[in-house]
C-alpha cells in the first residue's frame, strides 16, 4: 500500500499569515478613516457654503423687495421704510431694517402682504428678525432666525443719487419722509473662517 504524507501549516507559517493579515487590516482601516474624515470635512464645508449663500440670498431679496411703507415702533416712533445704521453708531440696534413685500399668505388670511424685517449681529451670529404686524404694540415680539455664524463684521453701504457712498440710510441730514431707495447697496460680511465677502445689490436699473 502507498503511504500518503499529509503536511499542514507550521506554527511559524500561521504567525506570518496572521501578521500579514493584521498589516493589511491596519492599512485598510487607515485608508477608510481618511476617506471618512475627508467626507466629514466636505459635508461641513458644504453646510457652511449653503449657510453663507442662504444669508446673501435673503439679504438681497429683502433689499430688492423693499417698499415705501414707514412703520411705527412699539414706542410710537415713526421709522423709515428703509433704515441702515452705521455699525460704529448702532449701539446694539439692527444694522438694517426695512419694509418689504412678498409676505406669503397661503391660507388667505386677512392681513397685509408686507413684512417688517431687521438684520442684527449678536454673539458673533447674524440674525434676521420679522414682525407679523407693521405698526407694533409694546407686546409685539419678533420672530428671530439665526442665519450665519462666526461673523466678525457685518456692514452695509448705500449709494445715493449723487453716486456717493453713505454708511447709513437715510443719509445724515436728510429727513426720513423724503427718503428714496438708494441706487445700490453694498453688503460686506466678514467671517472668521472665510474672510471678507461682498455682494453688490443694484436697484432701479442703475449701472455703475
Amino acid at each position: 500500500m502507498r503511504r500518503h504524507n499529509h503536511h499542514g501549516f507550521t506554527l511559524l507559517e500561521l504567525l506570518i499569515a496572521l501578521a500579514i493579515f493584521a498589516l493589511l487590516a491596519v492599512m485598510a482601516y487607515g485608508g477608510l478613516s481618511k476617506v471618512l474624515a475627508t467626507e466629514d470635512i466636505l459635508a461641513e464645508q458644504l453646510d457652511r457654503l449653503t449657510e453663507v449663500q442662504r444669508t446673501f440670498t435673503y439679504l438681497e431679496h429683502d433689499i430688492l423687495q423693499a417698499v415705501p411703507r414707514p412703520v411705527r415702533s412699539e414706542f410710537g416712533d415713526v421709522q423709515p421704510y428703509l433704515q441702515g445704521r452705521d455699525p460704529l453708531l448702532a449701539r446694539g440696534q439692527p444694522l438694517l431694517a426695512l419694509t418689504r413685500t412678498g409676505y406669503p399668505n397661503p391660507l388667505g388670511a386677512r392681513r397685509s402682504n408686507l413684512l417688517r424685517v431687521a438684520w442684527r449681529v449678536e454673539d458673533d451670529s447674524l440674525y434676521r428678525d420679522t414682525w407679523p404686524v407693521l405698526d407694533r404694540a409694546q407686546d409685539t415680539k419678533p420672530r428671530s432666525r439665526r442665519f450665519c455664524t462666526r461673523v466678525e463684521r457685518f456692514s452695509l453701504r448705500y449709494l445715493d443719487s449723487k453716486k456717493k457712498w453713505q454708511t447709513q440710510w437715510p443719509p445724515e441730514g436728510q429727513a426720513a419722509q423724503a427718503v428714496v431707495m438708494p441706487l445700490a447697496v453694498e453688503i460686506t460680511l466678514e467671517l472668521a473662517d472665510w474672510g471678507e465677502l461682498k455682494r453688490l445689490v443694484m436697484l432701479g436699473g442703475v449701472t455703475l
